[in-house]
């Protein structure tokens, strides 16, 4: 019993032996592997709805994303992240649909491919940092740029968007020695259009530097122009190795 008091003891006092320590200068860098799922809609020129899995046939892929944060005493935290998501399908139409102005009959073979890439930089202040539990407040701008195009043998219908997306963004996390749970949140919501991004992870770093993690991600997007519309959610879990210097 006098040996494993001593041990958690001394267990209690090294958090800086795990990747979690945070000095004046940190920089932390993830690459993670993410079980996407995907549902929505879009439409163009005030055509009926499509739904992206039951009319297009998309389902779940694996991808990857990659984040990184740089905390400097005094000035808070800047974010960057990538995330390119891609889902491509080939099915037989069972309904009829009307995309770009162009018409698909029931029967046809439509190939579809949806691209979605978002690039996101922000920057956070520390709103509540203790031992253990630590806040951030501040702001994201995310540039999406997407891509949707139907082919069949004889016609194809494609729409584009990109646009930089202002956000308000939210972190907690609790640290323990060798663990870190973290909260990652942004979102804003206008004019019928809304783009949330939420982020819930568990960190492991049994060794200095290096971490594993693993956890789940939801993006979540409605976007409106003019009479155009898409709306898609992404989620699913993830696993992510990272460095923390």
């Amino acid at each position: 019993m006098k040996k494993s008091g001593r041990l958690l003891a001394t267990l209690m006092m090294l958090p800086g032996s795990s990747a979690f320590a945070l000095g004046p200068v940190d920089l932390d860098v993830e690459l993670a592997g993410w079980k996407s799922s995907v549902s929505g809609m879009t439409n163009t020129n005030a055509a009926p709805d499509i739904d992206l899995k039951n009319d297009l046939g998309l389902s779940d892929k694996n991808m990857a994303f990659a984040r990184g944060r740089l905390h400097v005493a005094m000035l808070g935290n800047v974010y960057v992240g990538y995330t390119p998501i891609k889902y491509d399908a080939t099915t037989t139409l069972g309904k009829g649909i009307t995309y770009d102005n162009k018409i698909f009959t029931p029967g046809t073979s439509l190939q579809t491919d949806v691209e979605l890439k978002t690039y996101d930089l922000g920057w956070t202040f520390s709103l509540f940092d203790a031992e253990v539990i630590e806040t951030e407040l501040g702001a994201n701008l995310k540039y999406v740029d997407g891509s949707i195009a139907l082919k069949s043998a004889g016609q194809t219908a494609s729409a584009t968007f990109s646009a930089p997306v202002p956000m308000l963004k939210a972190v907690v996390r609790a640290n323990v020695p060798f663990v870190k749970a973290e909260v990652d949140a942004m979102g804003i919501a206008y004019q019928g259009n809304h783009v949330y991004d939420v982020t819930a992870q568990v960190k492991f770093s049994p060794v200095p530097v290096f971490y594993v993690a693993g956890g789940y991600r939801h993006i979540e997007l409605e976007v409106k122009d003019g009479s155009d519309k898409a709306t898609a959610k992404n989620s699913g879990p993830f696993l992510g190795i990272g460095a923390n210097f």
